[in-house]
């Protein structure tokens, strides 16, 4: 299943447990085995002007190789031993980038360790690595032992599958990990946990614990006929806390979760709040998996009951209200939430473009671009005006409006801004119009 799995090592304790584990991943057929190293000068020698004998850049090569031999005999597979550059001291931007250039389908990393070389690799950087990447991450945690006055590190990874906690909250990232869960092949034990807030809507907890118990029992079911044995757990709380907790108490091998939740995978943010808590309290390995979705988008112009939700969205800009008696607003929604606005306002001499607006949370996936899309192929039959923020009259030009002095705006639009006194300029407006003719594009 993992066919080219990258393991990052700095030679700490970790680091070492971590490639004892890696012969439990199923499907491997190759190693990529890198070390990161930050250059650092040092004078030339006469036997190498590039590398002095015993420098850092030899004693990592060295150590690759000999780990190259271990990891070889021990999982079975192909070995290819990488010492990359850390640029700028950039760790996990080397980590990142390899994995890419490798063409891995898994990255594997211990929790936390220190380089050989003083280079920190694990730790915060592995956690860098989850927020960067798109790639499925495997992060192994062990916990210290107390051993004749020494701290070991207990070792998690055997059978590192054999008992997976899935948290589950019925959405689709949750969906996926349970179709991925299935095709591992070697899972033994599943606990499902959901895990309801008490801080959304107390009043509704009795319910939605009813509806959990019903859907949880679905998905068991769902196991069995894969011959997966399962339990399912329901508990109240913080969702990354009880993660945590339910870990611990029920001894799992693995916590596997989507990199993305029910209230944030449709927003274009690097990772979800609740994975990011579970990657600061979990003392078990954690897989993190990168779901492939297909967003439920929907491009429409709103109904007259529907105003209310562009006006939540308005909020953040300049809190507009729409009119039923002169607007037409168009909107697409992702996953059923509202995530940008573009609103179509009749004046008694013309029509004027305005409210274009997408949150924050939904920015950069050209959301904007399909409201005014949707606003042009619905009103464009009629000369359409603007005022445009200076910074956006490129966009707008790719819809085929072009800039016009303020005087022929029609009178009505222009009156909006009169309290620029002529200086749209100066108040970072530019007038534009998109005449009938122009194609839309």
């Amino acid at each position: 299943m993992f066919k080219r799995v990258l393991i990052a090592t700095d030679y700490s304790r970790h680091a070492e447990r971590t490639l004892e584990c890696i012969g439990e991943i199923p499907g491997m057929e190759e190693i990529v085995l890198v070390h990161v190293i930050h250059s650092s000068p040092v004078p030339a020698s006469p036997h190498s002007p590039f590398h002095p004998p015993d420098s850092p850049h030899e004693v990592a090569l060295q150590a690759l190789e000999l780990k190259r031999v271990e990891l070889e005999t021990m999982a079975g597979v192909p070995v290819t031993p990488l010492l990359v550059e850390g640029i700028d001291g950039d760790t996990a931007g080397a980590i990142v980038r390899t994995a890419k250039n490798e063409h891995s389908s898994l990255i594997v990393m211990g929790g936390r360790g220190q380089s050989l070389f003083r280079n920190l690799i694990l730790g915060s950087v592995s956690d860098a690595v989850i927020r960067r990447t798109r790639n499925d991450i495997l992060i192994m945690h062990f916990r210290g032992m107390v051993r004749a006055g020494e701290v070991e590190l207990e070792k998690f990874c055997r059978n590192v599958f054999s008992h997976v906690l899935c948290p589950v909250d019925f959405s689709k990232p949750s969906g996926y990990t349970l179709d991925y869960l299935k095709q591992l092949g070697n899972v033994r034990t599943v606990t499902l946990l959901h895990v309801i807030d008490p801080a959304s809507f107390p009043d509704t907890i009795p319910l939605r614990k009813h509806d959990a118990e019903q859907r949880l029992a679905l998905l068991e079911a769902d196991l069995r006929v894969k011959s997966i044995r399962s339990v399912s757990l329901i508990r109240i709380g913080i969702p990354a806390q009880e993660i945590s907790r339910v870990a611990e108490e029920e001894d799992v091998s693995l916590i596997l979760i989507a990199r993305y939740g029910q209230s944030d995978y449709a927003k274009n943010i690097p990772l979800g709040r609740v994975v990011e808590a579970v990657m600061t309290h979990a003392e078990r390995p954690l897989f993190v998996l990168n779901p492939h979705l297909i967003l439920d988008l929907r491009v429409q112009e709103l109904r007259y009951e529907e105003f209310s939700l562009a006006e939540q969205v308005w909020k953040g800009y300049h809190q507009q209200k729409g009119d039923t008696r002169t607007d037409r607003i168009f909107g697409v929604f992702v996953e059923g939430t509202l995530a940008a606005v573009a609103r179509c306002r009749r004046h008694p001499d013309g029509l004027e473009v305005d409210g274009v607006f997408v949150p924050e949370d939904y920015r950069a996936r050209g959301y904007a671009r399909s409201a005014v899309h949707a606003l042009i192929e619905a009103c464009g039959h009629e000369p359409l005006f603007m005022h445009a923020t200076l910074e956006l009259v490129s966009f707008y030009a790719s819809f085929g409006f072009v800039r016009i002095d303020e005087a022929e705006l029609p009178p009505t639009i222009r009156e909006r801004f009169n309290f620029a006194g002529g200086d749209l300029e100066g108040s970072d407006v530019q007038p534009m119009k998109r005449p009938v003719s122009d194609v839309l594009l």
